[in-house]
């Protein structure tokens, strides 16, 4: 490898990132969101709607709402990518090591930030879960 030169699938990069993305918007709206919501404790918008019972918010959209989305994109972008250069460079076994490193990591995170032993567990089910398909995906397809 030269300086600077990736030959990795570009291509099933793109696909790769804009499936975990989208997935990720399943996974946190339509599949888990109100429980997700319950976990992490958000139950209000700034208009006083009660998200985890349902009600929708009814906030002007603005450009400060789209910032998070930015970041979780970008971030999944350099996971991504993280995961695509350890399949083609080392092997797909160092990234399934490191999908376990990942895992526990969070796992521990979730257990410091969660005291409440039922929410701690439907966090690390549905984020964990979430980041276990996210994994999933990028080691299948990376390995193309």
């Amino acid at each position: 490898m030269t300086c600077c030169s990736l030959s990795i699938s570009w291509l099933w990069y793109a696909v790769a990132v804009l499936a975990v993305f989208f997935i990720g918007f399943l996974w946190y709206n339509q599949l888990f969101g109100k429980k997700w919501l319950w976990a992490v404790r958000y139950d209000e918008c700034a208009c006083g709607a009660d998200l985890s019972k349902g009600e929708k918010c009814t906030c002007k959209v603005n450009f400060k709402a789209f910032l998070p989305m930015i970041g979780q994109f970008l971030a999944i972008c350099l996971l991504g990518l993280m995961y695509f250069i350890l399949v083609k460079y080392t092997s797909v076994y160092l990234a399934v090591f490191v999908w376990f490193v990942n895992f526990g990591w969070m796992k521990a995170s979730l257990f410091f930030k969660t005291p409440n032993r039922k929410r701690f567990m439907a966090l690390l089910c549905i984020d964990g879960g979430y980041f276990t398909v996210a994994a999933v995906v990028f080691i299948l397809l990376g390995m193309i």
